[in-house]
């Protein structure tokens, strides 16, 4: 089992998720949610329901693969279709920032 740091989460990834507008509204992970992660609003944070969503969409076995890397990343760079592209490439900051996390998390 694949364990994250919650304090790591909150420094490095929510920022990256609230900067890149995936709590928005409407159709988006905080509002009609057409998948499977959901995130709290921009209005109403729930730091601790981010992570536990941001942590199921974590593969434990292919970290690289894990859909919180993959679905925001540019097809051309490797990503999965997904209906916003934030990453361009995985060189970008935020992708690092997350990529970090999954890194950091420690296998039990």
């Amino acid at each position: 089992m694949l364990t994250l740091d919650y304090d790591e989460f909150v420094a490095a990834v929510e920022p990256v998720l609230v900067r890149n507008g995936c709590d928005a509204g409407g159709d988006c992970h905080g509002g009609g949610i057409r998948g499977t992660f959901a995130l709290s609003p921009a209005g109403a944070k729930d730091l601790r329901f981010d992570f536990d969503q941001a942590a199921l969409q974590v593969n434990p076995t292919q970290l690289d693969s894990s859909h919180i890397l993959t679905k925001p990343l540019a097809l051309a760079a490797g990503g999965v279709p997904h209906g916003v592209k934030v990453f361009a490439t995985p060189a970008d900051s935020g992708y690092q920032a997350i990529r970090g996390w999954i890194l950091h998390g420690v296998l039990r």
